[in-house]
């Protein structure tokens, strides 16, 4: 057991090598501008418009940080302000098409990396990861948005 690479080193491991064979498939599917960040804001709103104070605490974010995402997605053409239908007065934020279609190729790439991991390891063990990864994510701490954490609890 002495040969293996430390458990957390295996994790940060993948972790990189997942973020930049995803990073790869954003480019190659023009959208190079897309994040993390812009996968969260994405889940996020779906098919809503959201005030940016409302995405903001979602998140857990300040407001100024979560504006300086809008802006760079907005940059992007991945979201839209536009005006709340009862308060014109109020700015929403929303996924445009663009936006949508992004999030819908971030999430073909999961799914093509899980059919890898199935391929390579079978389906059993593959699941079996699934779920240890499950776990350590239903352990999630305070830095990461309460929206984006799961629940491991079975039902």
């Amino acid at each position: 057991m002495a040969d293996q690479v430390d458990f957390g080193v295996l994790l940060a491991v993948a972790h990189g090598t997942f973020f930049d064979r995803q990073h790869r498939h954003m480019v190659d599917e023009g959208h190079p501008g897309f994040t993390t960040r812009t996968g969260f804001v994405l889940r996020v709103l779906g098919e809503q418009a959201l005030s940016l104070r409302e995405l903001a605490d979602r998140l857990e974010m300040s407001s100024p940080a979560a504006l300086k995402v809008v802006d760079a997605m907005v940059r992007d053409g991945y979201v839209e302000r536009t005006h709340a239908p009862e308060d014109r007065r109020v700015r929403t934020v929303r996924a445009t098409e663009r936006g949508r279609a992004a999030l819908a190729a971030a999430r073909a790439f999961h799914a093509s990396v899980e059919q890898e991991l199935v391929a390579a390891i079978g389906p059993a063990d593959a699941a079996a990861v699934r779920r240890g990864l499950d776990a350590l994510a239903g352990q999630a701490t305070e830095v990461i948005p309460q929206v984006l954490r799961r629940s491991t609890a079975p039902g």
